[in-house]
């Protein structure tokens, strides 16, 4: 079997992580071959499924990127996760969704493009100390930053030429990043498989290596997996993965802070598991005759 691992230019040979995923598929005949979501020569009908994994710049093009969902749907392509879970979960109005099915998240603002606000107003409407802004389409912490309880011209020049070009999340602080940090929980076919701590270095509030932030491994209580997993439940949707990323704060309550479905590193090395349960997945979502 043939299965295409889509990436982006700066990734063209795999991450790390996905190479791990890669080799071990190998040794269970399912061959993984990386491709570039905008590479035009590629024969997408040519695999067995189609795998998004670090398609990490397509917030950057997501015209361009919504093109090619149509084009490998229209192509009956498998995808996984699905082309329409990878469209809702693109922006994150879908807290808009997940919030009126009761799932927990830090108070939010969302604000349409264009919307005429200011960051003073909606920290005094809100009664708000400190907030993290940023865009309702992004990834890896792009353009995200922080305001506190009295923003200065700059930060509001900023909030408004945001504003300007896209939709944005204002969104309430959760001290806990920096007291206790993130906890990732990732899921095959809506089953858990394993967690990770994530923590920003000092000084930062954001968790991402680039960023200079730690992963480290971690066992997660029951409550908390369970939260997760009814989350994941409430989508109709199959999902090969899903990570879900959040924050516990009072009595084992878990605050959802993303829900990542396109292109989340899965952290498959930090767990000895992960590749055997990713693989189990695989097979339960590949049609019967297409199963190796």
């Amino acid at each position: 079997m043939q299965i295409a691992f889509v990436t982006y230019k700066d990734e063209a040979n795999l991450t790390e992580d996905d190479n791990a995923l890669a080799q071990y598929l190998s040794k269970k005949n399912i061959f993984v071959n990386p491709v570039v979501w905008d590479d035009i020569k590629i024969n997408w009908q040519g695999y067995d499924a189609i795998v998004l994994r670090s398609t990490w710049d397509y917030f950057e093009k997501t015209a361009e990127f919504n093109v090619w969902l149509d084009k490998i749907e229209l192509l009956g392509c498998i995808v996984l996760n699905p082309v329409s879970v990878v469209r809702w979960n693109q922006s994150k109005k879908y807290f808009l969704d997940l919030s009126h099915k009761g799932i927990l998240i830090p108070p939010y603002q969302y604000l349409l493009k264009r919307t005429h606000s200011s960051l003073a107003d909606i920290l005094k409407d809100n009664d708000w100390k400190k907030v993290v802004i940023k865009p309702a389409v992004s990834c890896g912490s792009f353009n995200t930053w922080i305001a506190n309880s009295s923003p200065t011209a700059a930060d509001e020049l900023r909030f408004t030429e945001m504003l300007e070009k896209a939709d944005v999340i204002v969104q309430k602080f959760m001290e806990e990043i920096i007291t206790e940090g993130e906890l990732s929980l990732i899921f095959f076919n809506k089953q858990f498989s394993h967690a990770i701590s994530k923590r920003p270095k000092n000084g930062d509030f954001r968790v991402q290596l680039k960023f200079g932030g730690t992963t480290d491994p971690v066992v997660p209580g029951k409550k908390i997996v369970q939260q997760a997993a009814n989350l994941l439940s409430s989508i109709n949707e199959s999902l090969l993965y899903a990570r879900v990323d959040g924050v516990i704060a009072g009595e084992d309550k878990f605050y959802l802070m993303e829900l990542e479905l396109i292109e989340p590193r899965l952290s498959v090395s930090s767990n000895v598991k992960a590749c055997e349960n990713f693989y189990e997945a695989l097979l339960q979502l590949l049609p019967v005759n297409k199963q190796v």
